[in-house]
């Protein structure tokens, strides 16, 4: 790559023209800075620029870069001046920036931030890297769907469940199904018992997730 062109982006005019002066005096990068969103979109739309460092020290930073990553997906956005605490590390990563400097870097750990950037890569202190593993196990977790039942349902088990997916109540469901209120208390158990989860919300969830599980022509007899 050639010369890698950067844009600043602070409120703070001085901080903004110091990091930008700064990165500017290497022979391999051109940097300028900007001080309002509105320069700063314009010079982004330019075509010219490879980079933008967005100071994030300001309480509305985090959603102005999430706003400019979604407008300008080609050019690698990087935080600048973040705490280099775990939640605020997750918060950049969810609004779209690809690395970070933290607030107490020095001028070469920001110029080293920036080549790893380009590269895809990302460094940081090894707690913020394990903070940002369990994250990502959390999320996977979540966002996995839950294992397959042990026990399948049974065809009025499934029923029932199609009607809970209708936001019906027990009685609601005791009158459709012409069966007690005790009965289908028994079933509402099994099916949390056998979906592996705690509530019917989970359940719910469950079936939005995978209707074939309330559909009563897979069920045994």
């Amino acid at each position: 790559m050639g010369i890698l062109s950067v844009v600043v982006y602070s409120p703070v005019r001085l901080f903004a023209d110091g990091v930008a002066a700064c990165l500017d005096a290497q022979d391999d990068t051109r940097a300028v800075a900007c001080h309002d969103i509105q320069s700063l979109r314009t010079e982004l739309a330019s075509g010219r620029v490879d980079m933008v460092l967005v100071d994030v020290t300001d309480g509305r930073a985090l959603e102005q870069g999430r706003a400019l990553i979604q407008a300008f997906p080609r050019i690698k956005a990087v935080a600048l001046a973040l705490p280099e605490a775990a939640e605020d590390v997750i918060a950049c990563a969810d609004a779209g920036f690809v690395s970070y400097v933290p607030r107490n870097a020095c001028a070469e750990d920001m110029r080293e931030v920036l080549r790893r950037a380009l590269k895809d890569e990302v460094f940081c202190d090894p707690k913020v890297s394990g903070s940002l593993l369990r994250e990502l196990r959390r999320r996977q977790a979540m966002r996995a769907p839950a294992s397959e039942p042990e026990e399948e349902l049974t065809r009025r088990e499934r029923e029932v469940l199609g009607l809970l997916g209708r936001r019906m109540s027990n009685k609601e469901i005791a009158r459709q199904l012409c069966l007690s209120t005790a009965t289908v208390k028994n079933h509402v158990h099994a099916i949390l018992t056998k979906l592996n989860v705690h509530a019917r919300s989970e359940a719910l969830a469950r079936l939005q997730a995978d209707p074939m599980i309330g559909d009563c022509s897979f069920a045994q007899r």
